[in-house]
């Protein structure tokens, strides 16, 4: 359970190293290329709506934060309602994090879902109903289709705040400094959230599932109302 993730981090050492000297020899190789001094192109065209969408991104990225680590602290609860080992425990609980994973890997080869409202609010729907399915049933296969579902769809709510930050306007450092606070954001509100309610109700033991759910379906709504705002 331990060599694996530091075997992943070897193999992410040597593939930083490869793609700094790929990217020192393209840049250098592209500095003295004749096209490098010719006039630069037309500026890429944003769609009229680019602003809501940035904004609608920065709204759901906090609330896939808050589901995440919301499941983080519940994992050895879920790996004893399940009966599995540590080892085990460590290989299906990570499921969600290698989908997040291949959902960036596929967004970025992939630009189809740039400025499509269905992405954007289909990944968030699929990440609360997967949230919820994870953490309350008891059935190991469900669990782990629920958890490529849930990395799937926060991989692609990242990605949007990430690449709309980057793409909207000219004050891209801002934009990015604001994306990364939202998500500390939503690392702190979602175990707070959960603690509260177990604090409140001890009698209940999914009360933080329930109240983190419910902050999924105010954020739901939030997303909505943002998006009928601006077509009305």
């Amino acid at each position: 359970m331990f060599w694996l993730p530091a075997g992943i981090h070897a193999v992410q050492l040597a593939l930083c190293r490869w793609l700094e000297k790929n990217a020192v020899d393209a840049g250098s190789t592209a500095m003295n290329s004749p096209s490098s001094r010719a006039p630069a192109s037309e500026d890429h065209m944003l769609p009229a709506n680019a602003k809501i969408f940035l904004r609608m991104a920065w709204l759901a990225n906090p609330f896939a934060y808050i589901a995440m680590f919301t499941v983080i602290p519940l994992i050895p609860h879920l790996a004893a309602r399940l009966g599995l080992s540590t080892t085990l425990a460590g290989f299906v609980a990570s499921v969600w994090m290698f989908a997040r994973l291949f959902a960036f890997i596929g967004l970025w080869w992939w630009p189809g879902w740039h400025y499509r409202f269905g992405w954007l609010v289909g990944a968030y729907t699929l990440m609360a109903l997967s949230f919820a399915v994870m953490l309350l049933v008891a059935n190991l296969a469900v669990i782990v289709i629920a958890q490529l579902v849930f990395g799937l769809a926060v991989g692609l709510i990242y990605s949007s705040s990430l690449f709309y930050s980057m793409d909207v306007g000219e004050t891209k450092g801002e934009h990015g400094g604001f994306h990364e606070a939202l998500i500390g954001v939503g690392i702190c509100v979602g175990p707070a959230v959960g603690a509260t309610s177990l604090h409140f109700f001890p009698s209940r033991p999914n009360a933080g599932i329930w109240a983190v759910s419910g902050a999924l379906a105010l954020g739901f709504a939030a997303l909505i109302m943002m998006r009928c705002r601006k077509a009305s």
